[in-house]
């Protein structure tokens, strides 16, 4: 049985594959498609992204419609890394029962389990150079508590990296446990994040931060706004397609 569920997960989608302005999919599955150009780069290069993104770079003089007649070429690589990706998930210890999990961080799906020496718990990414060292009775708990207290560095941090970059001037950062929204920006200039954008890729987190960035301009959503935005986050379609995907899942 491990061996036919092993060999369903390895063999080729028969499914239909098609190709968008901001998703791949892959049969059932849909990839969204972040495209970013390089001026120093000297080909085209697909990568699939651990948050199962798939981001092409653009070299010097390249174009969108190139990049997706690459990725359409290929198409069989990028199937390929992404079976292999999904075995990997599979075999992800994820029994909490055991005190094993995987929390997404980042965008990246991690291992978090408990360090017995200190009876501590540790959620540790293959993918980063350092581990994150939590305390608490609960795994869920206790991860949540460690990736809330980095948000509160972070998101700020993100924030007002990005208001330099692109004009804004805003008043205090708050980090805040929102249930429906991934931000929010006052008539007085105060935004709200929501903890959770520690877990999304750094391009879908930068999209919310942008998104009300430029509510200091604009406060609803006209047309005025969605140009102002497209022009400060050019990928604004691919975050959004991560968050269709995945948002409901974050936690």
């Amino acid at each position: 049985v491990q061996l036919d569920f092993l060999d369903a997960l390895l063999k080729p989608n028969t499914g239909i594959h098609s190709i968008s302005e901001t998703a791949v999919m892959i049969g059932q599955s849909k990839l969204p498609l972040l495209c970013v150009r390089n001026k120093r780069a000297k080909r085209y290069i697909i990568r699939l992204l651990p948050e199962r993104v798939l981001r092409v770079t653009i070299p010097r003089g390249g174009s969108r419609k190139e990049a997706l007649r690459f990725v359409s070429k290929n198409f069989a690589w990028v199937e390929k890394q992404f079976l292999s990706m999904r075995l990997q998930d599979s075999l992800l210890p994820d029994d909490e029962s055991q005190a094993v999990g995987t929390v997404l961080f980042r965008g990246r799906r991690v291992l978090a389990r408990r360090v017995r020496e200190d009876e501590s718990l540790a959620c540790f990414a293959s993918q980063l150079d350092r581990g994150l060292s939590v305390t608490g009775s609960s795994l869920r708990d206790a991860v949540e508590t460690m990736l809330h207290r980095l948000a509160k560095v972070e998101l700020p941090e993100a924030t007002f990296r990005l208001a330099k970059v692109h004009g804004f001037n805003p008043g205090r950062v708050t980090i805040r446990n929102q249930k429906t929204r991934w931000g929010s920006c006052s008539s007085t200039g105060a935004i709200s994040l929501n903890w959770r954008l520690i877990q999304v890729p750094a391009f879908v987190r930068d999209y919310v931060i942008l998104h009300e960035l430029v509510h200091l301009d604009h406060l609803d959503h006209s047309t005025r706004f969605w140009e102002r935005l497209a022009k400060a986050c050019p990928n604004l379609n691919a975050a959004e397609a991560w968050l269709k995907l995945h948002g409901n899942r974050i936690c």
